[in-house]
């Protein structure tokens, strides 16, 4: 009995995640905020950078609220999604769930809810919010055009909580620009959609693999995507002390 009602739980969380999957896939962009309604000032423990580059890490095309709005979002507001996160109130922890709305600020996703016991509230909010972001984990998000855009709420998805408080420290969240133009990348098409950037010597410096959507790349190996932003080629990457590093790279496809 028990192992029928494990099977039954299995197979409607990933019927579920299925379906999340599907309805994500009809929007275009996530429209993330510049602060959260329990922040005290805009982007306060980067709380708001960190839901963008999450965002960006699944292959979503994501937009701060103050940035210029793309002419085909003008065109039709409902090509995309307005992310929220919102505390929950909890005894000795922070929690914190990620929504996204639609057009008609109705909910299409609200995910499970992130939890963190640090005391340090920098390092609490950042795991807090990672650990809601693996709702996302399972779902393969890739943009298609042909969508009716119809809206059905996703109920949340119950999991257990890890906490790794005690393996990450506040320098997770500090974010480095930086460019590397002087130093030339060649892509070189290595099978299907996938890529590798040879230096001039001709070696392999990175190996991309297709995310789905379009300018959009895992990198094998790494803690790492690439993907066009502004009109340059970006790569995101965790370093050895835990920080993000956004660095613009000389490559030519």
């Amino acid at each position: 009995m028990i192992k029928k009602i494990t099977l039954l739980l299995g197979l409607f969380i990933t019927v579920q995640f299925a379906f999340s999957q599907s309805e994500l896939d009809q929007y275009k962009y996530v429209i993330v905020p510049t602060s959260y309604e329990f922040c005290k000032e805009p982007d306060q423990y980067r709380l708001n950078s960190l839901t963008k580059f999450l965002f960006e890490k699944q292959g979503f095309i994501v937009l701060m609220s103050n940035e210029a709005i793309p002419q085909d979002l003008i065109n039709n507001g409902c090509l995309a999604l307005r992310a929220n996160v919102n505390k929950v109130s909890g005894l000795l922890k922070t929690k914190l769930q990620i929504q996204l709305l639609n057009c008609y600020q109705e909910v299409v996703f609200l995910s499970k809810i992130g939890e963190s016991r640090d005391k340090n509230y920098m390092v609490a909010y950042n795991l807090a919010l990672r650990d809601a972001f693996t709702s996302f984990d399972r779902i393969y998000y890739s943009y298609t055009t042909d969508s009716d855009l119809k809206i059905i709420e996703v109920e949340p998805i119950e999991s257990t909580v890890v906490d790794v408080s005690d393996t990450i420290s506040a320098q997770t969240i500090t974010e480095t620009k930086e460019t590397n133009l002087a130093h030339a990348l060649t892509a070189r098409k290595k099978d299907g959609n996938n890529y590798e950037l040879l230096n001039d010597k001709g070696d392999v410096v990175y190996t991309l693999i297709f995310s789905g959507k379009e300018a959009f790349y895992m990198v094998e190996g790494m803690q790492a995507t690439v993907y066009k932003r502004a009109g340059n080629w970006v790569i995101a990457k965790t370093v050895s002390d835990g920080s993000l590093q956004v660095e613009t790279l000389n490559v030519t496809f």
